[in-house]
């Protein structure tokens, strides 16, 4: 079962100070949306995020922590990291913490 979300990418501040435009939403495909953080990322909650969603790419896509994700209609912050198997296996994903914001 996979999922639609997409990705924002640009905005912030020029350097005078200008808001940039960012990009339209672009589509991608992600393996699975966890609601609330995933078993491996407690540490990142504890860390005064509150993670709203937890999403799964494989294989990995163009995400960086400076991208914005929408996931189910909410706009989120991103927070990128690598998935390696425990078991030796080799498999590897792309896992993000989205956080809203909020709290």
């Amino acid at each position: 079962m996979s999922e639609k979300v997409y990705r924002i990418r640009g905005g912030g501040l020029d350097s005078n100070n200008d808001r940039l435009p960012e990009s339209e939403p672009f589509e991608l495909i992600a393996k699975a949306v966890e609601p609330g953080s995933g078993s491996t990322l407690t540490a990142v909650g504890r860390n005064g995020k509150a993670i709203a969603y937890t999403v799964y790419f494989v294989p990995a896509v163009d995400l960086t922590n400076d991208d914005k994700l929408m996931v189910r209609g909410a706009r989120c912050e991103i927070d990128v990291g690598d998935w390696r198997s425990p078991y030796g296996t080799g498999r590897t994903a792309m896992v993000v913490s989205c956080t809203l914001g909020k709290g």
